[in-house]
């Protein structure tokens, strides 16, 4: 390795350091918070609105009575948990109201099935309930004036719930909202969206907005009703954001501030509440480091394996097409079923299937060239591709406390063994076609392979072969597949030795997907 290669990753590794502290400092400075079980086995956290106490473990002493403050019931969307709604449950606890953020069934740590009834809009009904009913006896909070608010699929369970329960003083739906199919009209109800967001949604929450005001289509920025009537409807639209970043939005939590004052009748002495989520920043530094540092993972995970001889560029734009193809070939046999169903990962099941069986018409076609005898031997590579893996992950996963709870759960280990088998054909054939010629070369390979993959997903989306929701999940996944290529790029340039890019990226979208998807009853 160059000495300026050396000295841009010690300073990554030092940066790293210093922004992983950082963030843990700010994590624990935040608003006293507390990890709980609700009935049911869900998993919650509690935000209450008072700074942590340096060296305190647990929630403070109850206050009294009348100086509880009002509650908020938080529930994620799809693929998500409720670490991902951490920055906006800080945001709300700084500025007085309590937050208790759920994981509904299948998601992040809760050991319960997702619903096979999903497509009903009161499927999570039932922990939903178990959250009110948690904090309608909790002694630190006032039970009596409760608000619920969900992201995306949790904006559809919590406007629904609300249509159940007469005693909820207000909804916040949050990108989302598909359905009031109870017997009440939900109070106070503020609808908020992303300008980013599929216009699909944004359409239909305006149409539930209006729907609700009593108007053809709501003014956006304007208040219908009245509040201390339980009337008010209110449609937000906020710039600049999509889907997902909507939730770290500043902007979008002073909309929902503001609703939650009128709603709970808060008289501020100040304009605005404190808003700033420091840990973002931070989460921003190690991010970049870590990225830096991917490259450096991927040299060492290619050092210890033996170096291949570079191969001629040619053939990378027919690898493309092939790659198409075999991708266009196992869609309808994943529409017919899902082979991976075994899995009992929700959305994760259909991506491996789709891969997996692409991935073996992309190695026939290989073997039928004659192709697969200048495999590299897979001995002598498995310690790379741990060692590759494990520093990912160690690299990854503390920084997931903003984004994603990251680590493995009992229950998810064996689906992210299955799924990583399944995944290792595709991506052993991607690479064996893909990966060709000098570094610069082989990345702009991989490159134009991951678009191709991005492509081809979209395509099975738009056919019904693969669940819509993956399209607000695309993002995500192509800021993944850029990781890949830092970290393959490192390898790569290490010893050319293009198996060892194959087994990591299997394992690492195995890891992603197992940790991500909503475990199913199977």
């Amino acid at each position: 390795m160059r000495l300026g290669a050396k000295v841009l990753f010690g300073v990554a590794s030092i940066v790293y350091l210093g922004a992983s502290v950082w963030l843990a400092r700010l994590e624990q400075a935040g608003p006293v918070q507390s990890d709980l079980e609700l009935a049911g086995r869900i998993p919650a956290t509690l935000y209450l609105p008072e700074a942590a106490t340096p060296g305190r473990f647990g929630l403070p002493d109850p206050p009294p009575r009348g100086e509880r403050p009002p509650a908020v019931v938080l529930v994620h969307g799809f693929s998500s948990d409720r670490v991902a709604m951490s920055s906006l449950a800080r945001r709300i606890a700084a500025s007085g109201y309590a937050v208790l953020a759920i994981d509904v069934r299948g998601h992040g740590t809760n050991p319960n099935p997702f619903p096979d009834g999903r497509g009903r809009p009161d499927s999570l009904a039932a922990d939903l309930a178990a959250a009110v009913d948690h904090l309608r006896v909790s002694p630190w909070v006032d039970g009596s004036k409760i608000v619920v608010m969900g992201h995306s699929m949790g904006a559809s369970a919590a406007l629904d719930f609300a249509t159940r329960d007469s005693a909820i003083a207000g909804v916040v739906p949050i990108s989302g909202g598909s359905g009031m199919t109870g017997p009440q009209t939900p109070r106070n109800v503020l609808f908020i969206w992303a300008a980013g967001d599929p216009p699909r949604l944004r359409e239909r929450a305006a149409v539930l907005a209006g729907r609700l005001a009593g108007v053809d289509e709501p003014e956006p920025g304007h208040t219908y009703g009245d509040v201390t009537r339980g009337t008010a409807v209110r449609a937000v639209e906020v710039p600049g954001v999509d889907h997902l970043t909507i939730l770290w939005s500043e902007p979008a939590a002073a909309e929902i501030v503001a609703w939650l004052d009128g709603v709970f009748g808060t008289q501020r002495a100040e304009a605005a509440p404190p808003l700033a989520e420091p840990r973002l920043a931070a989460f921003g530094v190690a991010i970049a480091a870590a990225t830096v540092l991917l490259a450096g993972v991927g040299w060492v995970a290619g050092r210890l394996t033996r170096g291949l001889e570079e191969r001629p560029a040619r053939g990378g734009a027919l690898g493309l097409v092939a790659i198409a193809g075999a991708l266009l070939v196992a869609m309808p046999f994943v529409s017919i079923g899902v082979p991976a169903s075994f899995l009992a990962l929700e959305v994760g099941d259909v991506v491996a299937s789709l891969l997996a069986i692409a991935g073996a018409v992309l190695l026939v076609a290989l073997a039928l060239r004659g192709d697969t005898g200048r495999f590299p031997p897979l001995r002598g590579v498995l310690a790379g591709a741990a060692v590759g893996f494990l520093g990912v992950y160690i690299l990854l996963t503390p920084i997931g406390v903003v984004g994603h709870h990251m680590s493995f759960e009992r229950g998810r280990l064996l689906p992210f063994a299955g799924m990583t088998l399944l995944l290792l054909p595709f991506f052993v054939a991607f690479e064996a076609l893909l990966r060709r010629g000098r570094p610069a070369t082989a990345t702009l390979l991989g490159v134009c392979g991951r678009v191709v993959l991005l492509g081809m997903t979209f395509l099975g989306v738009q056919l019904g072969v693969v669940p819509p929701v993956v399209m607000l999940m695309l993002p995500t996944l192509a800021l993944l597949f850029v990781l890949f290529e830092v970290f393959a790029a490192g390898c790569y340039v290490a010893s050319g030795n293009w198996l060892v890019i194959a087994l990591v990226e299997s394992a690492w979208l195995a890891w992603s997907t197992a940790v991500t998807s909503p475990l199913t009853a199977g």
